[in-house]
């Protein structure tokens, strides 16, 4: 028994196919616009998860790039401070070369001792360099500048012999090396007051009204000590006390020597930074950078031959210091620049590989609109034809 078709069975039939192809022709239109064949996870599971997984690679890599970027324009800020220190080195040792000749004057040396004062300053500005905000010779604490000058004032006061000092020291007759100690700073390393021990002192700068130095007292400017030779300073103290002013090298007490590191592969960190040590020398070391130029400025400014000639040494030993601080910042230049085109290759080529997951291919997809459109204007043409209403459908 044959039974019969309906126009409604029909016309559902028509109108089912025509929503097929218009689906399938919006899918081209949509990888068309988007230029993407994978636009949701149902288009190709297999393809989405690759396109995922290959994307999350491609973002790993940029980071990694960013952070080279970052560390090798940091290395570079590092270089270019230590290039322009080995010029004033070369600036100081002609200074001192010039300083030691005999036939200077204390005058003439006096004047080159101001010339070393301006390289001492030009030295401890480039101390202080920043990178984005970030002191690069500070270690991780790179929020401090490593190095300060300070305006120090201590007091000895209240004995005639022996000397002693507001700040604690007690028990120094004449001719006993006093520790300078700022009391402006408050240092939670030295002594029971957290006053400063002020070491460094910078030579033209100490100053005691009423006193000579050399005559009445004496500096050990590195390592910040003082000596009353007269009776005139014991009367000075038992009377109204002794005021010293000066200037010196304050390195700040936080740990200036821990290492900066950057990711830059997977799992791999390359380190960055260069410590103020390497560079300076250790805070204890009396062939210091800053030592060198005290005692330069020490033997010009005061017309010392012995420590002008001890200084030249001494510029030799900061500035091969300094150059094997360079080259490791060399090494760590190449470094980065090997990883970073090994790190281009890598996106190069995971983007290729995401773009074969997910682009279209244009061509092929601008033949596939035209027969789609094609294939869906015949359907409509066809359905048109197919459901011409006849008295019969009524029946």
């Amino acid at each position: 028994m044959s039974s019969r078709i309906s126009f409604n069975q029909i016309s559902n039939r028509i109108l089912d196919r025509l929503f097929a192809n218009y689906s399938k022709l919006e899918d081209i239109q949509t990888e068309l616009s988007t230029g993407k064949k994978v636009n949701k996870q149902s288009d190709d599971p297999v393809a989405a998860s690759q396109s995922m997984e290959l994307r999350a690679e491609v973002d790993q890599f940029t980071t990694f790039q960013r952070n080279i970027d970052d560390g090798q324009a940091y290395l570079g800020t590092v270089d270019s401070t230590l290039m322009t220190s080995n010029n004033l080195y070369q600036s100081l040792r002609e200074s001192a070369i010039q300083a030691s000749n005999d036939t200077n004057s204390a005058e003439s040396r006096y004047y080159i001792g101001q010339q070393v004062r301006g390289v001492f300053d030009q030295m401890l500005a480039l101390s202080n360099t920043n990178f984005k905000g970030d002191f690069v010779f500070s270690g991780t604490n790179s929020q401090v500048p490593p190095y300060e000058m300070r305006n120090g004032t201590s007091n000895v006061i209240n004995a005639p012999a022996p000397l002693s000092s507001d700040m604690g020291l007690t028990g120094a007759t004449l001719n006993t090396p006093l520790q300078v100690i700022d009391k402006n700073v408050d240092d939670s390393n030295d002594t029971a007051s957290r006053a400063a021990n002020a070491k460094l002192l910078v030579p033209g700068t100490v100053k005691i009204n009423g006193l000579k130095e050399d005559t009445d007292y004496s500096v050990d400017y590195v390592h910040g000590t003082v000596t009353f030779l007269t009776a005139a300073a014991s009367t000075m103290a038992s009377t109204g006390g002794i005021k010293m002013d000066y200037n010196w090298v304050r390195r700040n007490e936080k740990d200036l020597d821990g290492i900066a590191n950057r990711e830059i592969e997977e799992g791999v960190t390359a380190r960055i930074n260069t410590t103020a040590s390497e560079v300076y020398g250790a805070p204890t070391d009396d062939n210091s950078a800053w030592a060198t130029m005290i005692n330069l400025m020490n033997g010009t400014i005061n017309n010392k031959p012995a420590d002008i000639n001890k200084s030249v040494g001494q510029i030799d030993m900061s500035l091969r210091r300094q150059l094997t601080a360079q080259a490791a910042n060399g090494a760590r230049i190449n470094r980065f620049e090997s990883t970073q085109a090994r790190n281009d290759n890598r996106i190069v080529y995971t983007t290729e590989l995401q773009s074969n997951v997910e682009d279209v291919d244009f061509a092929k997809a601008a033949s596939d609109f035209n027969l789609q459109q094609t294939v869906y204007e015949a359907s409509l043409k066809m359905g048109a034809q197919a459901l011409q209403n006849s008295l019969v459908n009524f029946l």
